[in-house]
């Protein structure tokens, strides 16, 4: 079984998609719990990816090669 995620906000849309896919006999469920994470909203996130990069840029913070960083991943 295969996952397929669709956000669709037009409630005229939402019920023609619903009768497409009962028409054709797939089968499906509806989530109705709205959990996505626009994460691009998040000031809090923004900021702190901001001060990242400019860290990375000016030289702050050297960051890690990826000898590094398959390094730690294989020695876990």
């Amino acid at each position: 079984m295969r996952t397929l995620t669709i956000h669709i906000e037009d409630l005229n849309a939402e019920k023609a998609l619903l009768e497409y896919l009962d028409r054709i006999g797939l089968k499906y469920s509806v989530d109705l719990n709205d959990s996505t994470y626009a994460w691009w909203e998040d000031q809090q996130l923004i900021e702190e990816l901001n001060t990242r990069s400019r860290n990375l840029k000016n030289g702050d913070d050297s960051g890690l090669s990826f000898a590094e960083i398959k390094h730690r991943l294989l020695s876990k």
